[in-house]
């Protein structure tokens, strides 16, 4: 299975996992999907049309962003 991580503000591809062997169970128990709760998954993960799982994250980049400037999220969203 190809795992994607992708910053839920800026879209930018942080990293990728590509794991054929690897099932849902799989992705669950190693990327720590399990500590989720259920609104957190809903918000986090997405299934790609080319079948990858799409993980939603925070890069270090809006991170920093937010921490330095926190009013700059209006609305869940990072202004740009």
């Amino acid at each position: 299975m190809r795992v994607e991580y992708v910053c839920k503000y800026c879209h930018h591809l942080i990293g990728e996992l590509d794991q054929p062997n690897w099932s849902y169970a799989d992705v669950e128990r190693y990327c720590g999907l399990g500590n989720l709760t259920p609104l957190e998954r809903m918000e986090s993960i997405s299934y790609e049309d080319s079948g990858a799982l799409r993980l939603r994250t925070v890069c270090d980049y809006c991170k920093r962003a937010l921490e330095t400037h926190p009013e700059v999220l209006v609305e869940g969203k990072l202004l740009q």
